[in-house]
């Protein structure tokens, strides 16, 4: 998928295995096949790895962010909102570089992380609920 491609993304810190041993680390997609959960990410310097979309984190849209901003200040601290409201103005200028910064930043602690990032799949509506597994199962089968 094209329009993926140059897409910054940051691999999850979390991740449970990477062979490539790069959790953590900003790189920038190549290629992707989404039918496929196939996402190559860059690292530069040759370096390249594989991975699902739910591996790879990218910032949330800057009016997202903002509006969680400013209806969850009261809960959050104020070393991260000022913190959460920095990421969002690097966001708004939009350069690479820019970008890059916000995701370092947002990888100072678990909730500047969850308040900034999403995962790939989530990002995209890959996502799917049980119920919607569940509601697809039932349409192929009645379909046939």
């Amino acid at each position: 998928m094209d329009d993926l491609t140059g897409t910054l993304v940051l691999v999850h810190p979390r991740l449970p295995s990477d062979t490539a041993g790069k959790q953590g680390v900003i790189g920038m997609i190549t290629s992707a096949d989404l039918e496929k959960d196939d996402v190559f990410v860059s690292f530069g310097k040759g370096e390249q790895a594989l991975y699902a979309t739910d591996a790879l984190m990218v910032l949330k849209h800057p009016d997202k962010l903002y509006r969680d901003l400013i209806s969850n200040f009261k809960q959050l601290e104020k070393d991260d909102f000022k913190t959460l409201f920095q990421i969002n103005l690097l966001q708004q200028h939009g350069t690479s570089k820019q970008i890059k910064t916000a995701m370092e930043l947002a990888l100072g602690n678990d909730t500047l992380l969850k308040h900034a990032m999403n995962t790939l799949d989530d990002h995209l509506g890959l996502k799917k609920s049980a119920a919607q597994d569940i509601q697809q199962a039932s349409a192929v089968r009645i379909g046939r």
